[in-house]
Order: C-alpha cells, then structure tokens, then sequence
C-alpha cells in the first residue's frame, strides 16, 4: 500500500514521534505497522517516526516480549496480542456494539448479496466497525478497524445528520478533500446534504468516496432516539443495481438494531 493510500485508510493520520516519553514512542512504533500492509525494517520504521534506529530497535525487542510485535527475518509486523486486545476496545458509546449489531448485518446481507458496513463517528471520521461482503462485492478498500472523512461516505453523512450540534460543527469546519470528482466538496453542499438526510432517513453516496461505487445508510438510534450512535450502509456497483431497492431491507435491519441496542441498555 503507498503512503497516500495509507493516509486515506487511516483518516489522514500520520505516525508521529512527537512524544517523550517511552510509551509515546512506543505507540509511534505500533501506529507505524498498523498502517503497512506488510513487514517493515528497522530504517522504514525510522523514516515513517523519525526516531533513532536504536530507540526503534529497543522499543521492538520489548513489544517482542509482551507479544505485541512479531519479527520475521529482519522485518517486523504487529502480533496476535493487538488483535485480542483491540477486539476488547469498545467502539462508540454502545457496549458490545459489533457483536449486537452481527445477525442484523448477517442477515441484511443475506437478502441483498451486496456490500455491508457498520460503523461509528469517532472525530470527523467514520470508524468501520464491521463488514460483510461476498466475492462479487464492489471493490472498496474500506476494513473493519479503517476510517474514512465523514463527508465522504454514506455511512458519515447518515451519522452526522443526526449528531449533536458541536460534532457537526467541527465536521464542516474541516478541510474536504476531493477523493472523485464526486466528492461533497465544501461545508455548504455538506449542509445541503444533511438537510436530505434529515427529511428522507436516509444517505447516498453515489461515487463520492469510490468510482463504481453507489451506498444508501441508515442511522441506528440511542435509547431515546434523539441521535444516531451508529450507521449501517448498502454498497453496490452503480452499473449493477440502485441501492435504493434495498431501502426497507436496510431500514428494517437499522431499525432492529436500534430496538435491540435500547432493549439491552435498559
């Protein structure tokens, strides 16, 4: 993956070797081989952190230790105990949201045979939860644990339509960055869109975050159904068949997932 692919999929975060202290550093270096899709050497790792290849080699021996980092040759990727851990963060305000939210994605895939998303706000980005997808699914480079500009993406917009004030504020004063020609391209046309959004339920995407790419999202509701704390999207190709036919089959799933997450928070 090259540098600008890698920005797109981490939300524009750069590894950065900012901090002092030992654990900064070291969260540099892991920041660093999350954002690889493959092995990184030692000299890759300082160019990415611009930090001393001594400080990276000691701070890799001890992340070696705690099965945090894994060495093959002399090259290094992140191990088996970043997966355990990450898959006990909880994503969002709603506690185990991915797995509450599974059998409605299952089962809304299973009825549409196209591309399924969950995901959450987390700054001015969408944080993809979950995906499911069949070997015919558009090609997107979107992952669970990626991001992507709210903006940009169906799943955003259904979220920031219906956010608090202050969250959608620090949205649209934010720069927007042209992924297509497509792409909602300044913070008037972003308002425009969340005007839809509120008056319809619902979000498009028609190639604005991917070309060939076409999405309806949902919002999934708090408890009182006042905000969205999670969205779910449809994505197919947009010479294949318009998401829109699949508007009940999502609203339904969205719907359900709402009423289980309240259910479950009471």
């Amino acid at each position: 993956m090259d540098e600008q692919r890698q920005a797109v999929v981490t939300g524009g975060r750069e590894p950065s070797a900012k901090s002092d202290t030992s654990v900064g550093k070291g969260l540099c270096v892991l920041d660093a081989l999350a954002t690889s899709r493959a092995p990184l050497g030692v000299s890759e790792i300082a160019h990415r952190t611009g930090m001393a290849k001594s400080t990276i080699h000691r701070l890799l021996m001890s992340m070696i230790s705690h099965g945090y980092v894994a060495k093959v040759d002399d090259r290094y990727s992140l191990a088996d105990r970043v997966f355990e851990v990450g898959n006990r963060v909880q994503v969002g305000e709603v506690g185990n949201l991915r797995e509450s939210a599974a059998p409605y994605l299952a089962e809304l895939f299973a009825l549409t045979r196209q591309t399924v998303h969950l995901g959450v706000l987390n700054g001015s980005d969408v944080l993809y939860v979950d995906k499911v997808a069949g070997t015919s699914s558009p090609r997107m480079t979107t992952r669970v644990g990626g991001r992507r500009p709210a903006y940009a993406t169906g799943l955003g917009k259904a979220l920031l339509a219906f956010a608090s004030p202050p969250v959608v504020k620090q949205t649209l004063a934010g720069s927007f960055k042209r992924f297509t020609a497509y792409t909602v391209p300044d913070a008037q046309r972003m308002k425009q869109s969340l005007v839809r959004v509120r008056e319809t339920g619902v979000a498009t995407d028609y190639e604005e975050s991917f070309l060939g790419v076409a999405c309806l999202a949902a919002p999934v509701w708090n408890a009182d159904a006042t905000r969205a704390v999670a969205a779910i999207s449809l994505s197919c190709t947009v010479s294949g068949r318009s998401p829109s036919r699949y508007r009940t089959a999502l609203n339904d799933a969205a719907r359900q997932l709402s009423a289980a997450l309240a259910s479950g928070s009471r």
